[in-house]
């Protein structure tokens, strides 16, 4: 079969279109695709796979010659002929250069393209190649492609190029074996070469790289760089060592030398450029490391609040930093350095500071304290330490770092002073301490003695403060109380007569008798909760039961109480005792605690008896609860502790963020002694 599948690349239209004519006079010959540069020819012959590519050599973004080398190399199959209006006998040396199978004058299409091609259809219906990839190394087939070509002179282009490909190979080995990364670009910026060292230093392999632009490897905000370094190959210059950053495959920026080469053609005109890239990151990492070190050091040195100085061997004053200027009274480093430091010394220590100098320019290390006198006459103590420093011409000189000792100096004396009259106060001080000692003991003894009279006249109120409940409880019960019932009595008397004969004010009678029924009620819970009589009629488990009751009614609480089994009467007067405690717990749990259930647990193991108030709140801030155990703040838990104190009662707290437990102890008294007081007071209970 004849048929052939060109490409057709051609940076003007009507060059592909007078192509595309002369192709269709061939029914069996396809132009499968068309480009307008040697990048987008290079990406449609390697999708399209064409037979041939006809190919026009001055191109934009990449010229043919590169283009045809992409495509020889990557598709050996696809055969390249050149069609370019230059000069034919450069264009027949350019095409053999590329390794094209032939080439054709634009000036000579009509006539020689077809044939041209025919030539090359023949060759691979019979198999007739010239090697594996289509290269114009054999006689025949120079002479058939270039027939117009005497045969010496395909004999010496034979020789050139074998010399020539020598050269390469040779060229390319040493390119590739390079650490160095050397790339080839077109004045375009199109990658052209890529060596092995490219490949290692940006980690694109050379398929990767030829063809794409040289912006592949440059970060974007350098991309300014590339433009500069085109004009200036565009104008034959060499760019040497030119320090900047590129950007690897994975996105990693590298410090790199480049040196850039035009490469010129045969005719002297620059078509590219050679760029030799080496990696500095590492060097440029120690010279940033030692920059660093040698700002910090300087920044230390200049910040510091004591004088550093370079001093030499016969004294002159080589550098000294501001605080060291500051200290000797002058206003700029000039004044004082390259003069002699010796002329700064106190004329008493001018000597001792020479020898000390001395001894360090040997070699030795030491520290010094010396008078100085500055510039303004100003006399300091001061005090070096110093070591020898070799400085960049060989020499040895003082490295002294240099503090003002001078308020050290008068604060060591003014001490000595202090501290002698110091002893002589001590002493006195020491006398006055025991005589107050003896007053504060006195005083210690007096305040116990008056905190326990304290104490007791607080347990005395707490017995008169429930008595005097206890009696004006009896009072409303007994008297206010029996008053309030015979009201209501005579006024539900009075309701019965008047619903007969009238029956509106039996009504407001009716609201009468209700109020008085309700302030009947109202002054019973009141003498209750001042003394329920329930602790002397029923003992302490029906009072209680009677006070959750009614505290549930009112608040809302859910109180369980739990009573141990046999546990009988208490002493009339712990019975009121423990009613009260557990009045407070709840009060505050109620008020405070923010729970909406309580456990009361009363608990009686022979002569041990114990009463415990659980909640399940917010619990205690432990830094309250440990003032509430040290110091026992709080009128309510010092209250408790005043009515448990004439029991030896114990009271102890625990909270957390669960809830609050307070529990108490009490050691129940024996029995007492039968005596006419005794019965007296028992008498008289009875009767009230």
């Amino acid at each position: 079969m004849n048929s052939l599948r060109v490409l057709i690349v051609d940076d003007h239209e009507a060059t592909r279109r007078g192509l595309r004519s002369l192709l269709s006079s061939r029914s069996d010959w396809e132009v499968c695709g068309e480009a307008e540069d040697g990048m987008e020819a290079v990406e449609k012959a390697i999708a399209l796979r064409p037979d041939v590519v006809l190919m026009d050599i001055s191109m934009p973004r990449m010229n043919g010659l590169d283009a045809t080398r992409v495509i020889r190399r990557d598709l050996p199959a696809s055969k390249v002929v050149i069609v370019s209006q230059n000069d034919p006998a450069i264009v027949r040396r350019q095409a053999l250069g590329v390794n094209a199978s032939g080439c054709v004058s634009k000036s000579d299409l009509s006539r020689e393209l077809i044939s041209t091609l025919d030539k090359l259809v023949q060759k691979r219906r019979s198999g007739e190649t010239a090697d594996s990839q289509g290269s114009l190394a054999a006689e025949s087939d120079d002479q058939k492609e270039f027939p117009e070509r005497p045969a010496a002179d395909l004999e010496l282009a034979r020789i050139e190029r074998a010399q020539a490909e020598r050269a390469n190979a040779l060229l390319a080995a040493i390119v590739d074996s390079s650490d160095d990364a050397i790339i080839s670009k077109n004045l375009n910026g199109v990658i052209t070469s890529w060596n092995e060292g490219a490949r290692r230093m940006f980690g694109y392999t050379a398929k990767e790289a030829i063809g794409r632009h040289i912006t592949l490897i440059i970060p974007s905000d350098r991309r300014d760089e590339e433009t500069k370094i085109l004009e200036r190959l565009k104008r034959g210059e060499r760019v040497d060592h030119f320090e900047t950053i590129r950007v690897r495959k994975d996105g990693r920026k590298l410090d790199i030398s480049l040196t850039i080469s035009p490469v010129k053609d045969s005719a002297g005109r620059v078509v590219g450029a050679s760029k030799v890239a080496r990696d500095v990151s590492d060097q440029k990492q120690i010279e940033r490391t030692l920059r660093e070190s040698e700002e910090r050091f300087r920044a230390i040195v200049e910040t510091t609040s004591e004088c550093v100085k370079l001093v030499s061997a016969d004294g002159t004053l080589l550098h000294m930093n501001s605080s060291g200027l500051t200290m000797v009274g002058a206003d700029c480093a000039d004044e004082v350095t390259g003069k002699s430091f010796y002329d700064l010394v106190a004329a008493n220590d001018r000597e001792k500071f020479r020898a000390f100098n001395e001894q360090i320019c040997r070699g030795e290390k030491g520290s010094l304290e010396f008078d100085i006198v500055g510039l303004k006459g100003t006399s300091r103590r001061m005090e070096t330490h110093a070591a020898p420093l070799r400085i960049s011409d060989g020499t040895v000189v003082q490295l002294g770092v240099t503090r003002d000792i001078t308020e050290r100096t008068r604060a060591e004396e003014n001490l000595r002073r202090s501290e002698e009259k110091l002893r002589e106060l001590a002493e006195e001080l020491e006398t006055q301490v025991r005589v107050r000692t003896k007053e504060l003991e006195e005083r210690n003894a007096e305040v116990l003695k008056q905190s326990e009279q304290l104490r007791e006249l607080s347990s005395r109120f707490l017995q008169a403060q429930d008595q005097e409940r206890r009696h004006i409880a009896r009072e409303l019960h007994d008297s206010a109380g029996q008053i309030v019932t015979v009201l209501g009595m005579n006024l539900a008397q009075i309701s019965q007569q008047a619903r007969e004969n009238a029956p509106r004010i039996a009504a407001d009678l009716d609201e009468c008798r209700q109020l008085a029924q309700q302030l009947s009620q109202e002054i019973r819970t009141t003498s209750y909760l001042l003394y329920p009589p329930l602790l002397d009629e029923t003992g302490l488990q029906e009072a209680l039961r009677w006070y959750i009751q009614g505290l549930t009614d009112r608040s809302g609480l859910d109180i369980r109480l739990d009573v141990s089994a046999d546990f009988g009467r208490l002493p009339r007067e712990m019975e009121l005792v423990v009613y009260r405690l557990v009045q407070e717990c709840l009060t505050n749990i109620h008020r405070h605690s923010g729970s909406k259930t309580a456990v009361i647990r009363l608990v009686r193991d022979g002569e041990i008896f114990s009463l415990e108030v659980e909640d399940a709140g917010k619990g205690i801030p432990p830094e309250k609860l440990n003032l509430l155990q040290l110091q026992g703040a709080g009128v309510g838990l010092r209250g408790m502790r005043e009515r448990i104190r004439p029991f030896d009662g114990q009271m102890n707290i625990i909270s957390n963020d669960g809830g609050t437990t307070i529990s108490f102890i009490f050691r129940l008294p024996g029995p007492p002694a039968p005596s006419p007081e005794n019965i007296g007071q028992e008498v008289q209970g009875f009767l009230e």
